[in-house]
C-alpha cells in the first residue's frame, strides 16, 4: 500500500513538472554558406535542446551538432525513409495553421545576419522583402517586449549574377509543454475520428450489396 501510495505521489509530481516546463530550442551557431571558389554549401551549427522548469530551471539539455549527426549516421537513415508514405500521415494545411497558433511560440532570442542573391536581380530584390516581411511578422507575433538586444536581424542582397547564401544565426525558440500536450491530444482525438468515419462509411457500404 505504502508503494503504491510512493509510485502515484511519484506520477503526480512528474505529471506537474512537465505540465509546468517549457522546451527550449537553443540555436547557439548555425552557419550556412557558399560564397567560396567551388560554390559548394558549408554548413556548421550547435543547437541545444533542453527542459526547463517553471523556465528557468534546466532539467536535462541535448547538444545536437555536425559530430553527433555523423555519429548516429541521421544522413543514412534519413535516406532510407519512405516519404510518400510520411506525406500522408502529415497533418493538413489548416491543421498545421492551427497547431502553430495553438503552440503559442516564443522568440526568446534573435540574432540573425543573412545574405542572399540570385543570379536574377528582381527575384533577389522580392526575396528580401518576402524574408524581411516574414521575420517582421513572425517577432510581432513570437516576443513579448522588444529589446534591440536581444532581437537584432540584417538581411542583405548580394547582386553578382550567381546564386549566394551566408547566414549567420542565433537564437532561441521557447514553447510551453502544457501546449505541446494539448494538441497532442487533439490530434490523436481528431485521428480516432476519422478512422471512426472510415470504419462506419466502410460498414455503410458493405450494407448497400445486402
Amino acid at each position: 500500500m505504502v508503494l503504491v501510495f510512493f509510485i502515484c505521489l511519484f506520477l503526480i509530481l512528474l505529471v506537474t513538472v512537465i505540465i509546468l516546463s517549457t522546451i527550449s530550442v537553443r540555436i547557439e551557431k548555425f552557419k550556412a554558406s557558399n560564397y567560396n571558389e567551388g560554390g559548394k554549401l558549408n554548413i556548421d551549427y550547435k543547437v541545444f535542446f533542453e527542459l526547463l522548469f517553471l523556465n528557468k530551471l534546466k532539467i536535462f539539455s541535448i547538444k545536437i551538432d555536425k559530430e553527433l549527426i555523423d555519429k548516429l549516421k541521421v544522413k543514412e537513415k534519413v535516406k532510407k525513409i519512405d516519404f510518400k508514405q510520411a506525406k500522408t500521415n502529415m497533418p493538413s494545411k489548416k491543421d498545421l495553421k492551427q497547431i502553430v497558433k495553438k503552440l503559442q511560440i516564443r522568440i526568446d532570442k534573435l540574432n540573425l545576419k543573412l545574405e542572399i542573391g540570385t543570379i536574377d536581380i528582381f527575384l533577389t530584390s522580392a526575396i528580401i522583402t518576402i524574408l524581411a516581411s516574414i521575420i517582421g511578422i513572425g517577432l510581432a507575433r513570437g516576443i513579448k517586449k522588444y529589446d534591440k538586444e536581444r532581437y537584432n536581424y540584417e538581411i542583405h542582397p548580394i547582386y553578382q549574377d550567381k546564386n549566394i547564401i551566408k547566414l549567420n544565426l542565433n537564437c532561441i525558440i521557447k514553447v510551453k509543454m502544457v501546449h505541446i500536450i494539448s494538441i497532442i491530444y487533439l490530434l490523436i482525438k481528431k485521428r480516432r475520428v476519422e478512422e471512426n468515419e472510415r470504419t462506419s462509411n466502410r460498414r455503410s457500404y458493405d450494407y448497400s450489396y445486402e
